[in-house]
């Protein structure tokens, strides 16, 4: 199943990402298979930036890909503004160097916050109480947890 973002988001800046599959694990909730391998490939990259051929080179080592296919995926990222790249030139030419304009730790809370806003703006209350409900707390931690996000919630109207 597919779930489309709301317009109310927050003021931060939104991934470049509009719908959040409840069948992906981990990053493939929000991306596909190939751009999530190649986003984890560059956060987990010590260099950076980095080019098209050396994330072709890590994710070839593990299955069989194409470079074209690394770098029309790659220039996708770029145009759903989760990378960002630079042309530099080389002994080959010229060629892209690319950055991923958000840590993994931010991405993952962007996208936390932009299915949550989501699913409290089009349930409001229901999502409030499966989320008490889930959390394992002592009762007045739970109480005080229910203040907060109903705080949160007037807040926003």
């Amino acid at each position: 199943m597919i779930v489309m973002w709301s317009q109310a988001m927050t003021d931060e800046k939104k991934p470049g990402f509009s719908q959040y599959n409840i069948e992906g694990k981990a990053l493939e909730a929000f991306l596909g298979p190939l751009e999530s391998n190649i986003m984890e490939a560059i956060w987990g990259s010590k260099k950076t930036p980095i080019t098209v051929r050396e994330i072709y080179a890590a994710l070839n080592k593990t299955k069989k890909i194409a470079y074209t296919t690394v770098m029309s995926t790659m220039d996708r990222l770029f145009e759903k503004d989760l990378l960002d790249r630079k042309i530099e030139k080389g002994r080959g030419g010229l060629y892209y160097v690319y950055w991923p304009k958000l840590e993994k730790q931010n991405f993952q809370k962007s996208a936390v916050r932009e299915v949550l806003a989501s699913l409290i703006g089009n349930f409001g209350e229901a999502v409030t109480s499966c989320l008490i409900e889930e959390t394992d707390i002592r009762e007045e931690e739970r109480k005080a947890l229910r203040e907060q996000l109903n705080k949160i919630k007037r807040n926003k109207k």
